[in-house]
C-alpha cells in the first residue's frame, strides 16, 4: 500500500490582498482534507538547519473532498472542429515527420483514432514502420504495415490512403534525406475489409490518439507519438500528390510558432492548437543551417517536436478557493493542505496592495528559478550525480515518487524519454521540490533569509519574479533596496530591463548569492504560467540544444547564457558565474578594498583578519556556485573587491563558459579563479550594489542565533541600503 498523499497545483505563485488563490489538488488514499494559510517563516526542517517555523494566519480553515485527478501527459495537436475529419470514407494522409523513438512501441501520428472502441483511422509507426489502421469498433480491425524500421532522427515522408469503394489501402516511408547508408522507400498495399466507422465526437489528433476523457484538454492522449513532425494534410479523396488546396486539412506549422495555436492554409478554416506544450522554433526537413534565427527564416521551421512526457496545464478540477484578507502583511505564504496523515503546502508570494504603502526592503522571491528547478529527476536519472557532488546519493521519497510517476513532468534540468532536452516548465501541475521541508536549495534557501529579515526586525515586503516580468520598474520602484535570494538563476528579459532602469533611478540592489542572471528564459504570452529556456551554445548545461534551435518559440530571442548575448551579470551586479562545487564549503577573507573609505563601514564589528563565514549549516558561507569579479564582461571599474573565498576543495572546478581551453589546472586550490568574490559599487542617482558571489552565504546568517560576521556584514549593507541618505558617488 502507498502512503496517503495530496499533490497540488495553485492557479497563482503570487497574488495581493483581496485576491483569492484557486487550488487543484488529488488525493491518493485521502478523501478530504483541511485547507489554511500560513505565513512560512523558515522552511527548512533539516537537522543542522535554523530550525522549521511558520506563523499561522487569520483565514478561517475549511474542509474540502479530495478525489483523485489522473495527470495525462504527453504532447499533441488536436483539430478545432473534426467533424468534417470524423465523417471521411474514402481519404489521403501526408505528413513527414522525424521519430526519435521509432522502434519502441507503435506511436500515433495522425488520424481520427478511438483507442479504446479500436474505431476511426489511424497512422502510426512503430516496430513495423509505418501503418494504416482501421477499424469499425465491433472488434474487427484492418491494418496495413511497410514492415521497414526507421532510423532515429531522420526525416522521412509518410503518407496513407484509404479508398471506401474497394477497401484498397497504399501506405509508404520514404526518408527524405539520403546520405549513402542505402535506406530505401518502402510501400505497402492491401485491402481492409474493416473500414473506418466513428461516433462524432471523436477529435482529429496529430501526435496521440483518442484514450478517452481525459484532463489535456478534454482529452487523455495515448499511443504518444515521439519526434518531429511537419506539414500534416488530410484530403477526403485517395490522391498520389496533395497541394493544400487538395486538403480538407493543411496545417503550415511555421506559422503562430508564438502561439498555441496551428494554422490551416487549405481555405476550409480548419485550425487547431496544441496541446501540453510541445516544443516549437524547431528545425524542419527543408533546413538548410544558413539562418539560426527562425524569425528569420521561418518556412524551415515548420516543424513541432512532440514528446510523449511533456505536460503543460494538468486540466485537474478546482478542490477549494483561499480568498486573502485585504490587510494581510506581505511575506512568503504556504496555503497548508492536510489530511489522512498527508500535507502539501503550494507557497504563494504575497505581494502589497498597489496603492498600499510600501516598505523600504523588498525581497524578490526567484519564482522563476523555483519553477524551473522543480520536478527535477537529477538524483535518480542523472550517472553523474554522485560524482558532481563526491558523495553517496540520498534519495527523498520526492524523488522516489517522481521516478515512478513520470506523468509529472520533468524539469529544464532533465531530458525527455527521447533524451531530447527539456525546454519548457509549467507551473499548472503539482511541483515538488517547490515546497517548504524539501531540502536546502533554491526555495527553502531563501526562507534562511526571510527568517533572518523576521528575526532582525526589519520592515520588508516580499514581490516575485513573475510579478517583476508583469509590471517592471513599477514594481520596483516604490523600494529602496532589492534583495535577492541565493540563487536567481533564471531571468527574463523584461526583469533585466526593469532591474537595470532601477539601477539607473538610484535603486539599491543586495545580490545575496551565485549563479545568479545566468541564463535568459521567456514567459508564453498566452500562457504565462510556462518558462521556456533552450541551453545555447555554452554554460553547466545538463542537455544542448540542436543545432539550429537556440532561438526561443515563446519570444524568439536568443537563448543561453546573458553572456553570451553581451550582457553579463557582470554588468549587473558586478560579478559572474566561475566556479562550482558541492561537496563542502569554505569561507572568504578581507582583501584591501574592504578597509576603502567607500566601504569601510561594511564590516563594521568585523576584524581585519577574521575569516568571514568559516561556519553555518553547509560548512561555510561560500560554495556550492561561486560569482568572480571580470572587467572584461563588465565589472565597472569603480567596483571595489571587498573578500573572496579561499581554501576550496579540489571538487571546484572552473566552469567551461570561463575558459577557452579545459585542462587539468581548473581546480581548486590550484586555479585562482575559483573563488568568491564579495564586491561593492555605487550606482546613479545615489544608489548601489552589493553582491556576496556565494549561494551558500545565507545558510550561514542563523549560527550562533545570528550573531556572526556573515549576519553583520548583512545587517550593516541593508542598513545602510535601506536608509533613505543617498549612497556618495566615488
Amino acid at each position: 500500500m502507498t502512503d496517503p498523499r495530496i499533490l497540488s497545483y495553485t492557479d497563482k505563485l503570487w497574488a495581493r490582498p483581496e485576491d483569492t488563490v484557486t487550488v487543484f489538488a488529488s488525493g491518493e488514499g485521502v478523501e478530504s482534507m483541511s485547507v489554511g494559510l500560513v505565513r512560512l517563516i523558515c522552511g527548512d526542517d533539516s537537522p543542522n538547519g535554523p530550525g522549521y517555523r511558520e506563523e499561522e494566519t487569520v483565514v478561517a480553515e475549511q474542509t474540502a473532498d479530495l478525489v483523485s485527478q489522473a495527470v495525462h501527459a504527453g504532447s499533441f495537436i488536436v483539430a478545432d472542429n473534426s467533424s468534417a475529419l470524423s465523417a471521411l470514407t474514402s481519404f489521403t494522409l501526408d505528413i513527414t515527420i522525424w521519430p526519435t523513438t521509432p522502434v519502441n512501441h507503435e506511436q500515433a501520428v495522425m488520424g481520427v483514432w478511438d483507442a479504446e472502441r479500436q474505431a476511426g483511422y489511424l497512422l502510426s509507426i512503430g516496430p513495423e514502420g509505418a501503418a494504416l489502421t482501421t477499424g469499425d469498433g465491433s472488434g474487427s480491425v484492418s491494418r496495413t504495415a511497410t514492415k521497414g524500421l526507421m532510423t532515429p532522427r531522420e526525416w522521412y515522408r509518410v503518407t496513407a490512403s484509404y479508398d471506401a469503394a474497394t477497401g484498397q489501402v497504399n501506405v509508404s516511408q520514404d526518408p527524405c534525406n539520403v546520405d549513402g547508408r542505402g535506406e530505401t522507400a518502402r510501400q505497402a498495399s492491401g485491402t481492409h475489409k474493416t473500414g473506418p466507422t466513428l461516433r462524432g465526437d471523436i477529435p482529429f489528433l496529430v501526435g496521440a490518439a483518442w484514450g478517452g476523457q481525459g484532463n489535456a484538454d478534454g482529452i487523455r492522449p495515448v499511443m504518444c507519438f515521439n519526434g518531429k513532425v511537419e506539414a500534416p494534410r488530410v484530403a477526403g479523396t485517395v490522391a498520389d500528390a496533395l497541394s493544400a488546396t487538395d486538403c480538407l486539412l493543411a496545417w503550415d506549422l511555421s506559422r503562430s510558432i508564438k502561439s498555441l495555436s496551428v494554422e490551416d492554409v487549405s481555405g476550409d478554416a480548419c485550425h487547431g492548437h496544441t496541446v501540453n506544450l510541445p516544443t516549437r522554433a524547431v528545425t524542419g526537413s527543408n533546413w538548410t543551417s544558413d539562418q539560426h534565427d527562425w524569425r528569420h527564416a521561418q518556412d524551415e521551421y515548420g516543424a513541432i517536436h512532440l514528446h510523449d512526457d511533456d505536460l503543460g496545464d494538468a486540466g485537474w478540477s478546482p478542490s477549494a478557493e483561499v480568498k486573502l484578507p485585504d490587510d494581510l502583511k506581505s511575506g512568503v505564504y504556504c496555503i497548508r493542505l492536510s489530511g489522512g496523515g498527508a500535507e502539501d503546502m503550494p507557497p504563494v508570494v504575497v505581494q502589497p496592495g498597489r496603492d498600499a504603502p510600501k516598505n523600504a526592503i523588498a525581497f524578490l522571491a526567484s519564482t522563476a528559478t523555483y519553477q524551473i528547478y522543480a520536478n527535477m529527476h537529477h538524483s535518480t536519472d542523472d550517472a553523474g550525480a554522485e560524482m558532481r557532488s563526491a558523495s553517496a546519493t540520498i534519495l527523498s521519497r520526492d524523488d522516489l515518487y517522481l521516478f515512478e510517476h513520470r506523468e509529472l513532468g520533468h524539469s529544464p534540468y532533465d531530458t525527455h524519454s527521447d533524451d531530447s532536452g527539456v525546454s519548457v516548465a509549467s507551473a499548472r501541475r503539482p511541483m515538488l521540490g517547490y515546497r517548504p521541508k524539501a531540502g536546502v536549495w533554491s526555495f527553502n534557501a531563501d526562507t534562511h533569509l526571510t527568517a533572518w529579515l523576521d528575526d532582525e526586525g526589519f520592515a520588508w515586503d516580499a514581490i516575485s519574479d513573475h510579478a517583476l516580468h508583469d509590471e517592471g520598474l513599477e514594481l520596483l520602484a516604490p523600494y529602496k533596496v532589492v534583495v535577492t535570494g541565493a540563487h536567481p538563476e533564471y531571468w527574463s528579459t523584461d526583469m533585466w530591463q526593469a532591474m537595470t532602469a532601477y539601477l539607473k533611478s538610484g535603486g539599491r540592489l543586495m545580490y545575496m548569492g551565485g549563479n545568479g542572471f545566468y541564463w535568459r528564459i521567456a514567459f508564453h504570452e498566452e500562457a504565462p504560467w510556462a518558462l521556456e529556456i533552450r541551453r545555447a551554445q555554452a554554460g553547466a548545461r545538463y542537455w544542448i540544444a540542436e543545432p539550429g534551435e537556440y532561438h526561443m518559440a515563446f519570444s524568439g530571442e536568443l537563448g543561453g547564457l546573458w553572456q553570451r548575448i553581451g550582457i553579463a551579470p557582470q554588468q549587473l551586479v558586478g560579478i559572474g558565474t566561475v566556479a562550482t562545487g558541492f561537496d563542502s564549503c569554505s569561507h572568504f577573507e578581507r582583501l584591501p578594498d574592504s578597509f576603502h573609505p567607500r566601504a569601510q563601514w561594511i564590516f563594521d564589528g568585523v576584524g581585519a583578519n577574521e575569516k568571514i563565514g568559516d561556519f553555518g549549516q553547509l560548512g561555510g558561507a561560500s560554495g556550492l556556485e561561486l560569482d568572480w569579479v571580470d572587467r572584461s564582461l563588465g565589472t565597472p571599474d569603480h567596483c571595489l573587491r571587498l573578500a573572496s573565498s579561499a581554501d576550496h576543495s579540489t571538487q571546484y572546478l572552473q566552469t567551461l563558459d570561463t575558459m577557452t581551453f579545459n585542462h587539468t589546472a581548473v581546480a581548486a586550490p590550484v586555479n585562482p579563479a575559483v573563488r568568491a568574490d564579495m564586491v561593492f559599487f555605487e550606482t546613479p542617482e545615489g544608489g548601489a550594489v552589493w553582491s556576496t558571489g556565494s549561494i551558500a552565504w545565507s545558510t550561514s546568517l542563523a549560527w550562533n542565533g545570528y550573531d556572526n560576521n556573515v549576519a553583520r556584514i548583512t545587517g550593516n549593507v541593508l542598513r545602510r541600503f535601506a536608509d533613505a541618505q543617498p549612497v556618495p558617488a566615488p
